[in-house]
Order: C-alpha cells, then structure tokens, then sequence
C-alpha cells in the first residue's frame, strides 16, 4: 500500500481549505446578489411605488420620480405613447406589482410596475451606479478579506511545514541508514537537534540511544561468533582426530557402533555450528554469490547421507526434472539441503525420502510419520521437536531452514499427512 507524505497531506490540506474558503464566498456573494435583488430592491421599489401613490391620491399633479437612479412612467387606460419604445413593449400580468429586467443596449434596468385603478405606474431602477457602490463598498472588501484568509492559511502551511521538518528529515535519515548500512556508521541526527521541538527532541534522542544500543548488541554478537568460531573449532578438531586414531585400532563391534555416534555427533555439531556462524555473519547474500547447479549439489548430499546417515529400510533418490542453477552462496544451499535431508531421515523409518529438482525449485519428500495440524504450527520454531521422546537433536533443523530461506528471499512451504509423510516444497529466486 502506497503510502502519503506529511508534507503532501499537509499541501492537500491547504488546497482544501483555499477550495472550500473559495466556494464558501462565491456562494455566499451569489447569495448576498439574489437577496439583494430579490428582497431588498423589490421592496425598496414597493415602497417609492406606495409613496407615490400616496402622493397622487392627495395631488394628482404630484410630480414622477425623476433622480440618478430612478425614473417613473404613468400610464392611463394602458396608453403607452408617452413611454419610451423599449418599456411600451413590456407585458404587465394584470392588476398584481410585478419586478421584472429588460433588455436596454448593455444594459439590464430593473423595471417595478404598479398599478391604481386604471393607472399603471413603471419605476425603471438604474442599479449601475448601486452596484459601483457595491463593487467598492462589498466586492472590494470581500477579496481583500479573500486575501487575507488566503495568506493565513499559506501561513498556517508553512508553519506546520516547518514544524514538521524536523519529523520528515529524520525519516529520511533512518530510511537512508537503512538502505546502506554501514558497519560502525551510527546514525547522525546532531543537526535536528537545533530547529526540533520538545517532541522531536525526545524523538531524535530516543532513536539515537536506541542506534547504539542495536549497534552495541550488534558488535557484541559479532565478537562472540568470531570468538565462539574460534574456540568451538579447535575441541571438534581435537575429537574428528582422536576419533579418526581410534578407527586404525582393532575395536569390538559395540566399541565399533560407539565410534561412529561420536563421528555422527560431531558431523552434526560441525553442521550446526556451520549453520549458526553463516547466518550470525553480518554480510548480505548477495556479498557472497557464486554460481551453483543445484542438481549436483543435491546429488552429492544424498549419496553421502545414503552411506552414512540413512537407516537401511530406507532409500534415498534424486529426481532431475530440470537443471536447476542458481546464484547465491553454495554453503548456505549446503546447510538449507542438508538440515531438510537429516529432517526427513529422522521421521522415516522404513520407505524412500526423495528429492524432486524442477526449473523453479526443488522439493523433499518422505514416506515418514508426518505432521499433524497442530504440530504443523510449531514446525518452524526453534528447539521444538515434533517427536520429543524418539528422535535426537537440538531442534533448530527446521528454523535454520526458514531463516536460510529468508536470508535468501527464497520461499518454503509444506504439506504432510500423517502417517503418509511430508513434503518441503523451496522457491527458489529468481534462477538462471
């Protein structure tokens, strides 16, 4: 999912705002237009038509109203010579006051009619000089205010903007520290500390302590792999030797069987200790890519385990189905086939465990007890052993596996039914 940057919410938000201000004023000056003409002009014009009907009626001499703004017509019997073409033409609806615009050149007067008996009244109202008024008096105040709330709210952006700077560059600072890490390069964060605010402030500190910690825990677990390579080498060393003095003496058969768990022993721990090393490493899989036909490897692993792992009631087979080539590190492969190998040999007891190789991964096989649902759960665990009370082992086979995988960005799946066996099924990235 496709996420939003602060500073683009932020821009949106501001152009919201301007688009509902916007809206907001020209709907309330459309509004303010149709209450004018509608409400306030009618009923002004109703009111000079009442006043001068009330003038008449006392002297029906009394003179037409005649100013800058507004001009009356009286007609009698509906004789309209005395009017001027363009209101003669204009169609009263009977004995009601009616308000009405007409056409005169450019322009559009408003024309109010009342009527007294058989005399009919016309008030033309001239608004261009009203709405001179109105464009200096109301529009002009209007967009100044317009401007106003404008500049505000640009204001209000930069502010938040600049308040939230600090946040977004050290975002994008970790985001950095993450894409390339460097081996003792902490996170420099010193400069944020001069515009940042109380909470940043506590932020920046608390993901700088939090850098040491992880890269103190990181040196630590560096210096322990390096030292535990060093010092768990040498004791296995001393027992593969002594153990391989011991196979040139003559041995009874139980000193014989003895013998061999102790070179078993040690292969595993040495397996182990392979596995556990190669993935402590800080060092990127892409670091240590080599070419690998995956074929050969998996044949090679099964013929040695045939020898000397696989019990005798069972056999193990490679199924080649396609070439299977692949650039990555040939040791972790090694481990990831070996511990999925020694999984299924542990749980077979009797039948066949095979290994299928196809053009976009591979797959292992067994004939053993199988998984049930809720051992399935665990599987990937570590130091869980589905079979606690019959098999041997420290119970990291499996985890090695997913975190191989991971390192790998290989994906594993499984499928098993009990007692009819297990399948462990590898997609391998991107083959060539």
């Amino acid at each position: 999912m496709k996420r939003t940057g602060i500073r683009n919410k932020l821009l949106k938000i501001f152009l919201v705002q301007i688009l509902l201000i916007s809206a907001v004023t020209i709907f309330g000056v459309l509004a303010a237009a149709l209450i004018t003409e509608e409400f306030l002009i009618k009923q002004a014009l109703q009111r000079e038509a009442d006043y001068f009907w009330e003038r008449w009626r006392r002297n029906p001499d009394s003179t037409l109203p005649d100013t800058l703004n507004l001009r009356g017509y009286l007609t009698h019997n509906g004789e309209r010579d005395d009017l001027p073409t363009w209101l003669a033409n204009l169609e009263t609806t009977g004995g009601q006051p009616s308000m009405r615009r007409v056409q005169l050149g450019a322009e559009q007067p408003i024309v109010y009619v009342s009527r007294q008996g058989q005399y009919t009244l016309y008030l033309v109202f001239d608004e261009k000089q009203v709405s001179r008024l109105s464009f200096f008096f109301g529009i002009v105040p209007l967009m100044l205010v317009l401007l106003v709330l404008y500049g505000l709210a640009y204001i209000t952006f930069l502010q938040a903007r600049r308040a939230l700077s600090p946040i977004t560059q050290l975002a994008r600072r970790v985001e950095q520290h993450n894409r390339n890490p460097q081996p003792g390069a902490g996170l420099e964060l010193e400069d944020l500390h001069q515009d940042a605010d109380a909470e940043t402030f506590v932020l920046v500190n608390a993901l700088q302590r939090f850098v040491s910690r992880s890269e103190d825990f990181v040196n630590r677990e560096r210096d322990f792999t390096r030292y535990a390579s060093h010092e768990l080498r040498t004791p296995l060393s001393v027992i593969k030797g002594s153990a391989a003095n011991l196979a040139q003496e003559p041995l009874s058969p139980r000193g014989q069987r003895q013998l061999q768990r102790i070179q078993s022993t040690v292969l595993d721990i040495e397996a182990l200790l392979e596995a556990l090393l190669a993935l402590a490493r800080e060092i990127s899989p892409d670091e240590l890519q080599e070419p690998l036909l995956v074929n050969d490897l998996a044949q090679l692993l099964v013929d040695r385990f045939q020898e000397t792992t696989a019990p005798e009631a069972v056999t193990l087979a490679v199924e080649h189905q396609a070439l299977l080539a692949v650039a990555c590190s040939p040791k972790l492969v090694q481990i990831l086939l070996q511990n999925l190998l020694k999984n299924a040999l542990a749980y077979t007891h009797q039948g066949q465990v095979r290994v299928t190789i196809d053009a976009n991964g591979f797959s292992v096989e067994d004939t053993g007890i199988g998984i049930t649902a809720q051992q399935m759960e665990r599987i990937f665990e570590p130091f869980y052993r589905g079979d606690q009370q019959r098999q041997q082992g420290f119970g990291l086979g499996l985890a090695i596996v997913q975190r191989i995988c991971n390192r790998l960005g290989w994906g594993i799946t499984v499928e098993s039914e009990p007692g009819r066996g297990t399948g462990f099924r590898v997609e391998v990235r991107a083959p060539v």
